[in-house]
């Protein structure tokens, strides 16, 4: 499983309006694509910041194949969405990891 994961830094007066549209619109519109099986958005608590808050924002695909088609076919324009919302006041870092073992209980 690939783990297409982007860690995003909120400035704290964005923060309700951030998470209203990331899980209203964005990680819907990104897992609609067809290309990720399942999503998570979790926020950073430790360490933790009084300007910003850090949330990780984690897509699970099946193929470095399909994650490239989404990164050329869809991402540049739910990027642009997102920009235009909030401006260069949000910032990402998007990292590609590949799931080598897990356990659930």
């Amino acid at each position: 499983m690939i783990i297409y994961q982007v860690e995003v830094t909120v400035p704290q007066d964005l923060v309700e309006q951030w998470l209203d549209y990331m899980t209203s619109h964005h990680i819907d519109d990104v897992v609609n694509t067809g290309l990720f099986v399942s999503s998570e958005l979790v926020r950073v608590v430790d360490p933790s910041w009084d300007e910003h808050v850090v949330f990780r924002v984690r897509y699970s695909c099946e193929s470095h194949d399909k994650l490239s088609r989404y990164r050329s076919e869809f991402a540049p324009a739910l990027m642009a969405d997102h920009t235009r919302i909030f401006g260069d006041r949000v910032s990402a870092v998007r990292t590609v990891t590949e799931k080598v073992w897990s356990t659930h209980r």
